[in-house]
């Protein structure tokens, strides 16, 4: 079939997507008839029952809500708390008046909305009775504690008379005893003084005890019972006191004694102020027995309200439901036509025509970006796809010698960069052995056989030197072969410290091999992988030029079957921006002239032909440490 006629991806999507389109379209005019119908009951749901329902269970929250705060307000430690309660209680009643109104707004019955607001009314006065009983309450509270404070002050200073008396007694005893049986009488009436006032301590502390007490007392009859004993004490007090009105200080203590007595005494007294507070306990409890048998009539009407709307629901929804069956059962009428219909279409020219087509040309793509260029390429058709696999093809075809091509000029290129410093490495050793030869020379005429041997022993060594770096540059400016062999890791790297010998003697820096027999071999190529530690050396070398410390340490392990070679140096470092470009092809921090930025990116596809990886870890002034994971050599 000519390019001309034929039916390409846009002529497939037009039909494949029309008979979808048309089938689409039959569908929805069958689902709009069935759900116009649908829409007008559930018009009548959302008009009326749903709100209905709504405003009932708001209802019912509101008055949840009043029963269970009512019992809060009569809990309340302080008036802040008292107000944040009322204010709570307040809302809600405001609340259910304003779902009232919303419920006559709707169309309900005033019968039953006489009722509702009926309830709410006598609800929110007898809240309102509540919360002026907590008010008065909390603010005998504060008296009673007031009263308490001022309580330990008048006692405290009830002790600082009586104990002054009692140690005066005590010391008049002493002297009655000093003088003998003469002051017999003296003595009885010190003795009789003292335990008096012994008395009086011990009845005026208790005096305090009981009136501080009086706070806390729970009940009426202990309240009395308590109030009862309190006189009793306060006689025996009075009995005290007429034995020892002649002691000096007499009259203040018996002055600190009635200001103890003055906090039980009167309506301000802690005695009726407790006594009133039960009373307005009482009260309270009353009250929320009241609020309780008020909200019970109250959530009746609720629920009732409630059941009616729900049933009205209800029987919407039932009418909803048969127009929904009749309405599925012509959709699913509609939907398998146009399955039928659709199905062949989309499987045949969108499935297999194109996204199956696709789908195996992008596994190819994925398998030669790999690095397998032995993948097999679909080609068939003639559309735009087939174009696109035979481009791949293609591309796929000339990838291999493309690649080569790159790593060779790469490798030359890094060579082009030694050719001095080989050039020097070289005329050094040539230089010498001119010299030797020429000393042998003369040595021999003058017949000195033995230092003469010297010479050319010495020559013998250099020319090894020479040999050894050329040796080491023909090997890695040669070819290298694409098959995978048990390659010498520190061979690799001798090779290469060799060539670059003079470019780390020249920048002083301090070289460490630590590279066991463990990890000696590794699945690999040798040009290749001298030509990956020479990219690695050479950028390490750059990046320590303006080093403070320049140490390169190489080294190797195994892990998890695999053997690990680290790089590293104590350069400048990188950024996490380079870092992230670092093995991008044509990416480079050197300037004009000094690299193309292949190095890594082509060293990076190497390792990746071995079946490796490759990474880096860098930090700005921190080095830069590059991680190469080869396989090991199978044993046997």
């Amino acid at each position: 079939m000519s390019r001309a006629f034929r039916i390409g991806i846009r002529g497939r999507l037009f039909w494949a997507f029309g008979a979808v389109a048309i089938a689409t379209i039959v569908a929805t005019v069958v689902a709009w008839v069935s759900f116009s119908r649908f829409g007008d009951t559930l018009d009548l749901v959302v008009g009326r029952n749903i709100p209905a329902v709504t405003l009932a269970a708001q209802l019912a929250e509101r008055g949840g809500g009043i029963i269970g705060t009512a019992p809060a307000l009569s809990s309340a430690k302080n008036n802040v708390e008292r107000e944040h309660i009322w204010q709570q209680l307040s809302a809600r009643l405001q609340d259910m008046n304003v779902v009232l109104d919303a419920m006559a707004n709707g169309g309900a019955q005033n019968a039953t909305l006489k009722n509702f607001k009926d309830a709410v009314d006598a609800l929110n006065v007898n809240l309102r009775h509540l919360d002026t009983v907590v008010s008065r309450r909390l603010a005998r509270t504060t008296q009673k504690e007031e009263l308490i404070e001022r309580l330990r002050w008048a006692s405290a200073d009830f002790l600082d008379e009586v104990e002054p008396m009692i140690d005066d007694t005590r010391f008049n005893i002493s002297l009655a005893l000093a003088r003998g049986p003469q002051a017999g009488d003296t003595l009885d009436g010190e003795m009789t003084k003292q335990r008096a006032l012994f008395a009086i301590n011990a009845d005026g502390s208790l005096l305090a005890e009981l009136i501080g007490r009086t706070a806390n007392i729970p009940g009426e009859d202990a309240l009395r019972s308590t109030e009862l004993y309190f006189r009793e004490i306060e006689s025996r007090i009075d009995a005290n006191f007429s034995l020892v009105e002649t002691v000096p200080g007499a009259l203040s203590l018996r002055q600190s004694i009635r200001d103890i007595q003055a906090f039980s005494n009167g309506s301000r007294g802690l005695f009726a102020l407790q006594l009133q507070e039960l009373k307005d306990l009482e009260t309270e409890r009353d009250l929320l027995i009241k609020n309780q048998a008020l909200l019970e009539p109250l959530h009746i009407l609720i629920t009732g309200r409630v059941d009616e709307e729900i049933a009205a629901a209800l029987n919407s929804a039932e009418r909803s439901q048969i127009t929904i069956r009749q309405g599925r059962s012509w959709l699913v009428i509609a939907v398998f036509v146009s399955v039928v219909v659709a199905v062949p279409f989309v499987w045949l020219y969108v499935g297999r025509g194109l996204v199956g087509r696709i789908t195996r040309l992008d596994e190819s793509m994925r398998i030669i970006a790999d690095g397998d260029l032995s993948a097999a390429v679909p080609v068939g058709g003639e559309d735009e796809i087939a174009d696109m696999a035979q481009s791949l093809r293609t591309f796929r075809d000339t990838l291999s010698e493309t690649q080569a091509e790159l790593v060779q000029a790469a490798k030359l290129a890094a060579l082009g960069q030694l050719t001095a410093g080989i050039s020097h490495e070289i005329n050094q050793p040539l230089a010498a052995i001119r010299h030797y030869a020429r000393n042998a020379g003369l040595l021999i005429d003058k017949g000195r056989h033995g230092e003469a041997q010297e010479n050319l022993d010495k020559i013998s060594e250099l020319l090894e030197k020479t040999n050894r770096i050329t040796g080491s540059l023909r090997d890695l400016a040669r070819k290298p072969q694409r098959d995978l062999r048990s390659t010498d890791v520190v061979s690799a790297f001798d090779d290469v410290l060799t060539l670059l010998e003079r470019r780390i003697s020249e920048h002083n820096i301090e070289v460490s091999v630590q590279i066991g027999d463990a990890c000696r071999h590794v699945l690999a190529g040798q040009v290749r992988l001298e030509q990956v530690v020479l990219n690695l050396i050479n950028n390490a070398i750059d990046a320590m030029i303006n080093a403070p410390i320049r140490r390169l340490i190489i080294s190797a392990h195994t892990k998890d079957n695999w053997i690990e070679l680290r790089v590293r140096d104590t350069g400048m470092g990188m950024d996490d921006e380079h870092m992230e470009k670092i093995f991008d092809p044509f990416f480079t921090t050197k300037e004009v002239g000094e690299g193309l930025g292949l190095g890594l990116s082509v060293s990076y596809n190497i390792i990746k032909d071995f079946g490796g990886t490759m990474r880096v870890v860098s930090s700005v002034g921190g080095g830069t440490t590059f991680w190469l994971r080869l396989k090991p050599v199978p044993k046997g």
